[in-house]
């Protein structure tokens, strides 16, 4: 059961008086914590849990990992957060992110929002349907993902990843892949074809060159990140444009 909810109130929340978001991740991600807490305007504060991820011990990890959501949810429900985002883009591949999403909100009373949902959302506001995608997944996983944008009603132009280590491909060390080897691989991708670049994966780096490849390749740069944080904020009915995180924030 979730706690009775009461509008924020400066007076009562030193920190988070405009909205406290809750964070749920994969145990091994270190970039999504940081790049909400770097993005998020004054008054807005985030609070992560994790959902234990076990690479190395069960075939499916994805979906092994969704058993210890109850725990994440309790977790959550014991600091009234206003508002909750999973955020998992490869999820979205083994369990629809409608289903997830549907859980989430159920489980704590407050609205929720998902990656993939956001991106979803993300390509509508920006209003482009045919997309380039770069990730640090194995060509499997990129592939199920073009498959499920295309099922989706968009056109994939190009679907690339960067592997720089063999535990990549049990979807592990994402956060090592560096900010250069993002912007090389977006070379790669991109054509004039592409209406956007989408950066796919809550754990590789990107904040930090969004402004960057949005000027060298003039169009819109989605990542995982960003249109998770811009679906969480504008779920808690905050509209604030955000500069230096890209078109996305700063215009949508």
């Amino acid at each position: 059961m979730a706690p009775e909810y009461r509008t924020p109130n400066k007076s009562e929340r030193p920190y988070g008086w405009r909205a406290r978001i809750g964070l749920i991740v994969p145990s091994p991600n270190t970039v999504t914590e940081t790049e909400f807490w770097r993005m998020a305007p004054e008054g807005v504060s985030v609070h992560t849990t994790r959902l234990l991820y076990r690479a190395d011990k069960v075939d499916d990890p994805l979906t092994d990992m969704e058993q210890f959501l109850p725990q994440a949810l309790e977790e959550l429900n014991s600091l009234e957060v206003d508002v909750v985002a999973y955020a998992c883009t490869a999820s979205a591949l083994k369990t629809p992110h409608e289903e997830t999403q549907a859980h989430v909100a159920k489980g704590l009373d407050r609205p929720a929002v998902t990656t993939m949902g956001s991106v979803l959302k993300a390509f509508q506001a920006l209003g482009v349907t045919k997309i380039a995608v770069g990730s640090p997944y194995p060509d499997d996983v990129n592939e199920a993902e073009r498959k499920y944008f295309e099922s989706q009603g968009l056109t994939v132009t190009a679907d690339q990843g960067v592997i720089l280590f063999e535990a990549q491909k049990r979807l592990k060390y994402m956060n090592l892949v560096t900010e250069e080897d993002v912007e090389n691989l977006v070379d790669r991708i991109d054509s004039p074809e592409a209406e956007a670049i989408f950066l796919s994966c809550g754990d590789m780096a990107t904040l930090g060159i969004v402004d960057k490849l949005e000027k060298r390749h003039g169009k819109p740069v989605v990542t995982s990140v960003q249109a998770t944080f811009w679906g969480t904020l504008r779920a808690t009915g905050i509209d604030d444009r955000i500069d230096g995180c890209g078109r996305l924030l700063a215009e949508h």
